[in-house]
């Protein structure tokens, strides 16, 4: 290669670089804004992600802006307002992504009935816990309104969502025996909640950014040990509840 086609190259790669770190800087793109803080959520995923490999139990937590407005309808497509249908639908129903990519339908693992739902709706102040039909030996109805009442109540009265979320998690999973998971399938995804308003967020904290840093890497030739997740297909699976549990106010 000659020093004319080297130089051009390079000069090449250097234009490229200025380019993106001129042009990244002016970018505010929208992100979720979650009605938790996000560090609460890191610790509630964590903590059910130990709890399904330890007992195969599915604890998952739902919040909602709003009891309507959410999107969720019932078989005659009308949408479910009331927190104990909308918890026995959300528990056997309604299809939740998983963390490689899957949907999966029903809480708990399929044959145990051992799935657990946490539901809040934070404008009617109303709450929910849903009990699998495998775990009300273990969480009786007076014990998943004990635990609430000791530990999601009173800090969601204070406005702590994530305090009370991740305690009352906790709470229960205390209630959970441990169990042989080798042939189970972890879900990855415990926490969800109703699409909220988008808020702007400078660039260096979007993934656009750490692909701009990507794509220059490998223009000046470095590699980089980045993971790629594929996704999967839909499966069912998942424990059934009659309307086992208990729910209120605060």
């Amino acid at each position: 290669m000659s020093d004319k086609q080297v130089i051009s190259r390079i000069s090449g790669r250097i234009f490229f670089a200025i380019f993106v770190f001129t042009l990244l800087p002016t970018l505010v793109l929208p992100a979720k804004a979650y009605l938790i803080p996000n560090d609460w959520i890191e610790e509630i995923e964590y903590y059910a992600l130990q709890v399904d490999q330890e007992t195969t139990a599915e604890i998952v937590v739902v919040v909602l802006q709003s009891l309507t407005g959410h999107g969720i309808t019932n078989g005659d497509n009308n949408e479910i307002t009331d927190i104990v249908q909308l918890g026995v639908y959300i528990f056997n129903e309604l299809p939740l992504e998983t963390y490689d990519g899957d949907t999966v339908v029903g809480i708990g693992k399929e044959g145990k009935d051992n799935g657990v739902l946490v539901l809040v709706a934070i404008q009617e102040q109303q709450w929910r816990i849903e009990v699998g039909y495998g775990l009300e030996g273990e969480i009786t109805d007076i014990e998943s309104n004990t635990i609430a009442q000791d530990y999601l109540v009173p800090q969601l009265r204070e406005d702590n969502y994530g305090e009370a979320l991740y305690y009352t998690v906790v709470a229960l999973a205390n209630e959970i025996p441990v169990a042989n998971q080798t042939a189970n399938r972890v879900r990855g995804y415990y926490y969800y909640e109703q699409d909220s308003s988008a808020e702007e967020i400078p660039f260096w904290e979007t993934d656009w950014f750490i692909l701009a840093i990507v794509l220059l890497m490998i223009l000046f030739g470095v590699s980089a040990g980045i993971p790629v997740f594929r996704r999967g297909g839909g499966r069912g699976k998942g424990g059934r509840s009659g309307g086992g549990g208990s729910s209120g106010r605060w």
